[in-house]
Order: C-alpha cells, then structure tokens, then sequence
C-alpha cells in the first residue's frame, strides 16, 4: 500500500485499508482490515538518509517522522489478530530488529506468519529465515513477481481460522 525507494523508510506512517478480500483457487474468500505500518527499527539516523543523497533539513525530517512511525507500529500490535511479517530473504534474519518484533508479538501471544521476500534473488536463502524462527511458519514469495502467492494466501487462511 506504500510506496518503495532504495532509501529505507519510505512507509512513514501507518496505512489502513478496509474491506480487503481475497480469494483461494478453490473458492474460500478471507475479508479483513490490512493495516500496513512503518517496518520497525531498532536505529534510525539522519546521517544515514545523507549518504544516501538527501539534503540535511529532509534527513532529519524523515529520521523524525520515520522514529514516530516506528513508535506508532509498536502501538498498533496491541490491536492486532494476527500479524505478517515480511522479512527480506537476502539479510541476516538474526538481526536484532527481527530479533525484537517476533519477541515482541511472541510475548503477545499473536499469531504470526512470515513472508520471506525476495526469493527471486539469488541471494535469498529461506533456509536461513527457517532456521531462525522455527516456531513460524515461513513462505518464501517475491513481492515484485507474484511468486508464492497461492501459497501465501493458504497460509492466511490458516492463520487467520
């Protein structure tokens, strides 16, 4: 529902869209609210928005607006059923940010699904995502083909019951 850069948050705040529904190849339909938050971060330095070519005065600000995302997203888990997290394939799964939104929704009790993305990469490695996070279970899709999405959406379903 947001937009995409090279510039890490871009989705600054949280988007809601209602009535979303999908249907299974055999039929079933699954209607619920989507609520798509800024990716949670443990760092958020206006420095880094610099070297990757904005102008100081529209560093800081985003580095402002994306901190106030992230306090939002965390906000928002308390009204959650159920949360997807999309993870990237090609990164360190371990990497503390992960590390920090699964222990956050384990210790919520929410049932969690994990959309391993970019597997159309070569340096995806979904093995990985699988082994770290065991207590999940983990689709491997790419966002920008299409691919796995059948098997995405049964997991959904499964999730939401």
């Amino acid at each position: 529902m947001s937009s995409v850069s090279h510039i890490a948050h871009e989705t600054r705040e949280i988007k809601i869209k209602e009535q979303v529904n999908i249907k299974n190849k055999r039929g079933k339909e699954l209607t619920f609210s989507l609520v798509d938050t800024p990716g949670i971060s443990t760092k958020i330095d206006y420095e880094d928005f610099i070297k990757k070519g904005l102008k100081k005065t529209e560093a800081k600000k985003r580095a402002k607006e994306a901190t106030k995302g992230v306090i939002d997203s965390i906000k928002w888990l308390d009204d959650m059923d159920s949360v997807v997290v999309v993870l990237d394939a090609t990164k360190d799964p371990y990497s503390q940010v992960n590390i920090t939104i699964i222990g956050n929704l384990q210790a919520r009790n929410i049932p969690v699904l994990i959309a391993a993305n970019k597997v159309d990469l070569k340096k995806a490695n979904i093995e990985a995502v699988k082994a770290a996070f065991p207590q999940y279970k983990i689709v491997g899709i790419s966002a920008k083909y299409g691919k796995n999405v059948e098997e995405f959406y049964e997991q959904l379903f499964a999730l939401a019951k």
